[in-house]
């Protein structure tokens, strides 16, 4: 029961795409990468009437675009929080922190279905750590026929 729709709501991550003009000094350009879920610990659930809440933390990898529109593969490892209700009902928030070479950077998430209404948002927040340091994100993810693989298309802005 512990991967009920969990795992593929999952997200955060990123690979490149189409550069587009940026505001002086930044460099701006879509990014679509994938986020693949390697391990979950920490797993509580509770039922309340028909509503399910279920929490644990997670790591994985994702693809990360670097400024020279390069990917790489990065770690990642956070929390997630969901309530599933009847039929395709579904809301889900996270918070991660991607960690490559040396530099970190903090991501949030949310994401809702209701019927075939999916709808999700993920962000960097805060100022990441090194290199990641000049480096905001946002966009949304996207489910796969594999639960433990997200796609997604954010927009990077180095400065």
């Amino acid at each position: 029961m512990k991967r009920l729709l969990l795992i593929p709501f999952l997200l955060v991550s990123v690979a490149g795409s189409a550069t587009i003009a940026g505001a002086a000094g930044a460099k701006k350009f879509l990014c679509s990468g994938e986020v693949v879920l390697t391990s979950e610990s920490n797993f509580h659930q509770r039922t309340a009437g028909h509503l399910i809440f279920q929490d644990f933390d997670f790591t994985g990898t994702h693809t990360l675009c670097l400024a020279d529109e390069t990917k790489v593969t990065a770690d990642i490892a956070g929390h997630l929080f969901q309530r599933i209700g009847p039929g395709s009902d579904l809301g889900l928030r996270f918070d991660e922190v991607l960690s490559y070479a040396d530099a970190t950077l903090g991501f949030r998430g949310e994401a809702s279905l209701s019927g075939a209404n999916w709808e999700s948002h993920v962000q960097s927040v805060g100022r990441g750590t090194g290199f990641l340091s000049k480096l905001n994100a946002q966009g949304s993810f996207y489910l796969t026929d594999d639960p433990n693989v997200l796609t997604d298309l954010l927009t990077y802005i180095y400065h």
